[in-house]
């Protein structure tokens, strides 16, 4: 279903603490996650539980550091 390449892409964006975040999102062990991630095969159901959550997590934190860099930048231009 996902080539190696989405799943390199994937994996690649996923934060430090992506896998960690997956697994207590969704209660799929570690394992499992590392086994996708490899591009091996899993279950459908759990690889689309993965994909999901991971592109969620991966959304979240680009919003995070667009609202950082946005603060950051009012910080900066502000005159004192």
């Amino acid at each position: 279903m996902f080539t190696q390449e989405e799943i390199k892409g994937f994996k690649d964006e996923l934060p430090l603490k992506g896998i960690q975040m997956i697994k207590s999102r969704t209660g799929i062990s570690r394992p499992t996650i590392y086994k996708f991630l490899e591009g091996e095969e899993i279950r459908l159901h759990l690889a689309e539980k993965i994909w999901k959550e991971g592109w969620l997590i991966i959304q979240e934190m680009k919003e995070k550091r667009a609202e950082l860099k946005r603060h950051a930048e009012e910080v900066l231009n502000k005159e004192y």
